[in-house]
C-alpha cells in the first residue's frame, strides 16, 4: 500500500458505518449509497493509513487491530464533531475535561485534597473531576478497564504489572502523632518514649503499609502503646482523635490541617517513617492531559 496520506473523514465515516453494520453491504443500504460506493472508500482509507482496516473471512469482514484503534479514533472524532455543532448552536455548553481518580481508602482525604487542589484550581472552570475510592487491586482493575485514567495509593504498583502500568512517588513526608490537647500535654515530654501504654487508633485500611511501618518503628523504639481503637477510614479517625479516644497518626503533611480542623495538639514527629503516595497510570502514548500536569505539578512542588 501506499504511505500514509491525510485522513478523509468521508472515508472515515463510511468505514465506521461498516463496523458497525458488519457489512459493506449493510452499510451501503444505510448509507444510501452503491456497495461499489462504500468498497473504494474504504480501499482509499486502508490506502492512507497504509494498512488494511479489514481481514475477509469468508463472505464476512473482521476488523484489524489496525481497524479496532481507528474504530475508536473515529468514535472519538464524531462525538466531538457532534458536540462542536451543539455547542456553537447554543444547546450544549462548552464541553468539561473529565479526570477520574482512583483513591485507595487508605490515603488520607486531606492529604489527597491538597496533592489535587493546583489542578482544580487551575481548571476550575472546566474540569470534571470524578474520585472514587476503594481496594488497591479494586482500582487497579478499573483502570485496566479503561474506567479510572490515574490511581492515588500508599503502594506502588506490582512488579508483575510493571509492562502495563507506571507508577512513581507523588509526594512523601514524616508521620506526626497527634491527640486531644489534654491528652498531647501529657505526652509531649520524652516522645516517643511516652507512647509506651499511651492510648493509641489504630489506622487499618487495607493494603496501607502505613500501618505496618508504624508498628515496625514502635518495636524499634521498645514502645508498646495501648490499641483503643481500628478505623480504617482517615475522617472517623481524626474524628475519635478530637474526642479523646488517644493518639493517631497523620502524615507531616497535613499535620497543620488535621490540627486546626480538628482541634488536635501534636505529640511529636518522625522522619524515621516515610508516608508516601504513588501515582499510578496505563503505560502508553495516551496519556491524560491531566494526569501529565498533576505530575508535573508534584515535581514542581517538591518533597513534602
Amino acid at each position: 500500500m501506499n504511505g500514509a496520506r491525510a485522513v478523509n473523514f468521508k472515508h472515515l465515516r463510511y468505514f465506521a458505518e461498516i463496523a458497525r453494520r458488519g457489512s459493506i453491504t449493510a452499510a451501503a443500504r444505510a448509507l444510501h449509497v452503491a456497495p461499489q460506493t462504500v468498497s473504494s472508500q474504504l480501499l482509499e482509507l486502508e490506502e492512507s493509513l497504509g494498512q488494511p482496516l479489514f481481514d475477509r473471512v469468508g463472505r464476512g469482514l473482521r476488523m484489524t487491530p489496525a481497524g479496532e484503534t481507528a474504530l475508536d479514533y473515529a468514535n472519538g472524532i464524531f462525538a466531538l464533531g457532534d458536540e462542536l455543532t451543539a455547542v456553537l448552536r447554543g444547546t450544549a455548553r462548552a464541553r468539561s475535561v473529565h479526570l477520574r481518580v482512583g483513591i485507595t481508602d487508605s490515603v488520607p482525604k486531606l492529604l489527597t485534597v491538597r496533592l489535587l487542589q493546583p489542578m482544580i484550581d487551575a481548571h476550575r472552570d472546566e474540569l470534571e473531576l470524578t474520585c472514587r475510592e476503594g481496594r488497591f487491586v479494586e482500582l487497579l482493575a478499573l483502570m485496566a478497564a479503561g474506567e479510572l485514567d490515574v490511581v492515588l495509593a500508599d503502594t506502588a504498583a506490582p512488579a508483575n504489572l510493571a509492562r502495563s502500568l507506571q507508577a512513581r512517588t507523588l509526594t512523601q513526608s514524616g508521620v506526626s502523632f497527634l491527640a486531644a490537647p489534654a491528652l498531647a500535654t501529657t505526652l509531649n515530654e520524652n516522645f516517643p518514649a511516652s507512647l509506651d501504654g499511651a492510648p493509641y487508633v489504630v489506622g487499618t485500611a487495607p493494603h496501607s503499609l502505613h500501618g505496618q511501618a508504624v508498628d515496625a518503628w514502635f518495636a524499634q523504639r521498645g514502645v508498646r502503646p495501648r490499641i483503643v481503637g481500628h478505623v480504617d477510614d482517615s475522617a472517623l479517625l481524626t474524628g475519635f482523635a478530637e474526642g479523646g479516644l488517644g493518639v493517631i497518626a497523620v502524615p507531616t503533611s497535613v499535620e497543620a490541617e488535621v490540627m486546626r480542623h480538628h482541634g488536635l495538639a501534636l505529640v511529636g514527629r518522625t522522619e524515621e517513617i516515610r508516608q508516601a503516595v504513588f501515582l499510578i497510570r496505563p503505560r502508553g502514548p495516551r496519556v491524560h492531559p491531566l494526569v501529565t500536569e498533576l505530575d508535573s505539578d508534584a515535581r514542581r512542588a517538591g518533597p513534602a
